[in-house]
């Protein structure tokens, strides 16, 4: 009697244990669709609304602002990690404002850019890809 008990404690703690397995295997997967679906989201976000005015493809004398390009390399010139590149373009975009730009020249040629609308976490996803991504340059444009 008491070693059919014994089985019975193991095989119940087997059986919890593979439940527990199924349960963790299927939310990364459900992170990483989250995520897939967010990084799209964000793309297209980027070539409906941010590329009206940074275009990479726009004429010089059509163009409205600088090429996205040109922003990124001037927020990772002025920012260290990821975290860093994010928040100040993530808190730029919310509130537009000449001391918190970090392309002075370009504020002086085309303006402050407006507020885009966009949640905080949408600005935050774009910011994200913009870092995580080889955006598409003018072709005028030099590599660093």
């Amino acid at each position: 009697m008491m070693r059919e008990i014994g089985i019975s404690f193991i095989i119940l703690g087997l059986l919890a244990s593979c439940g527990n397995r199924n349960e963790t295997a299927e939310q990364p997967e459900s992170n990483q669709a989250i995520e897939e679906v967010r990084v799209m989201n964000a793309k297209e976000t980027i070539e409906t609304v941010c590329y009206v005015c940074h275009s990479p493809t726009a004429a010089p004398d059509n163009r409205l602002a600088p090429p996205l390009e040109i922003a990124k390399r001037n927020y990772l010139a002025e920012t260290s990690t990821r975290a860093e590149f994010v928040d100040a373009m993530v808190e730029f975009i919310l509130r537009p404002t000449e001391e918190q730009s970090m392309l002075h020249s370009d504020v002086e040629q085309f303006g402050l850019m407006d507020p885009l609308g966009l949640s905080e976490e949408e600005i935050q996803a774009i910011a994200e890809y913009i870092y995580d991504t080889k955006l598409e340059k003018p072709d005028w444009l030099v590599d660093q």
